[in-house]
C-alpha cells in the first residue's frame, strides 16, 4: 500500500496545481483599457500680414514676385492715404515704408507741391486704389522696379479730384529684412478708353 499511498500523494499534490494552471490559462485577459490621449485643438498660424514692417526672412534668398506686389501695392497706396486730421502720424507711419534716402526724396516733393499744407488747410481726405496690373522688374541682386497704377481721390466737403497716377517704386531689400522705397515717382496718366 505503501506505493499506492505514494502515488495517491502524487497526484493529490500535482492534481491541484495542474488543474489551477489550467483554469487560470483558460480565464479571459482582461480587456485592455483603451488610452485616451486629450489634444487640444490647434489653431491654425495666422497669416502674416505684409505691410511696411513685414520682415524676409535671413535665408530667403530670392523673394518672391508675389510678396513683392503685395508689399509695393500696400506701400504705394498708403503713400496716397491721408486725412487732415491724422496726417502727421500717418506720415510718421509711412515713413516704415521707405529707406533713409527714399523718405528724404518723398517728404522733400511732398513738401515742394503744397500738398500737406493743402491736406491741412482744406480739410482733404486722401484714398487711393490700385486700378489695373502691378509689374515687377528687377533692376539687381534685392532691387526692383514697381510699377503701381493709382487712382487716387480728393476730397471734402465741398469737393472731390480724381487723380489717375503711374506710380513707379525703386524698392531693395533692406540689412533688417526688411523692404524700403527708395525712390518713387508719381506721374499722370489718362484714362484707359474702351471702344464703344
Amino acid at each position: 500500500m505503501k506505493p499506492s499511498f505514494s502515488i495517491l500523494m502524487l497526484l493529490t499534490l500535482l492534481g491541484p496545481s495542474t488543474h489551477a494552471d489550467t483554469v487560470q490559462a483558460i480565464k479571459a485577459p482582461a480587456a485592455p483599457k483603451p488610452v485616451i490621449e486629450s489634444t487640444a485643438p490647434t489653431a491654425p498660424k495666422p497669416t502674416p500680414v505684409i505691410n511696411c514692417e513685414y520682415p524676409i526672412p535671413a535665408d530667403v534668398v530670392t523673394v518672391d514676385n508675389a510678396l513683392l506686389s503685395t508689399w509695393a501695392t500696400k506701400a504705394a497706396m498708403q503713400s496716397f492715404d491721408f486725412n487732415a486730421p491724422n496726417i502727421d502720424s500717418q506720415l510718421g507711419q509711412l515713413k516704415l515704408c521707405y529707406t533713409t534716402q527714399g523718405w528724404q526724396g518723398f517728404m522733400d516733393a511732398l513738401t515742394k507741391s503744397g500738398n500737406v499744407d493743402a491736406i491741412k488747410l482744406q480739410h482733404l481726405t486722401v484714398s487711393s486704389q490700385v486700378d489695373g496690373n502691378v509689374t515687377v522688374n528687377p533692376v539687381k541682386e534685392n532691387q526692383w522696379k514697381i510699377a503701381v497704377p493709382l487712382h487716387v481721390v480728393y476730397q471734402n466737403e465741398k469737393e472731390r479730384l480724381t487723380q489717375l497716377l503711374s506710380i513707379e517704386l525703386l524698392v531693395g531689400r533692406n540689412a533688417s529684412g526688411t523692404l524700403g522705397i527708395m525712390q518713387i515717382i508719381a506721374t499722370p496718366r489718362e484714362a484707359a478708353v474702351t471702344p464703344p
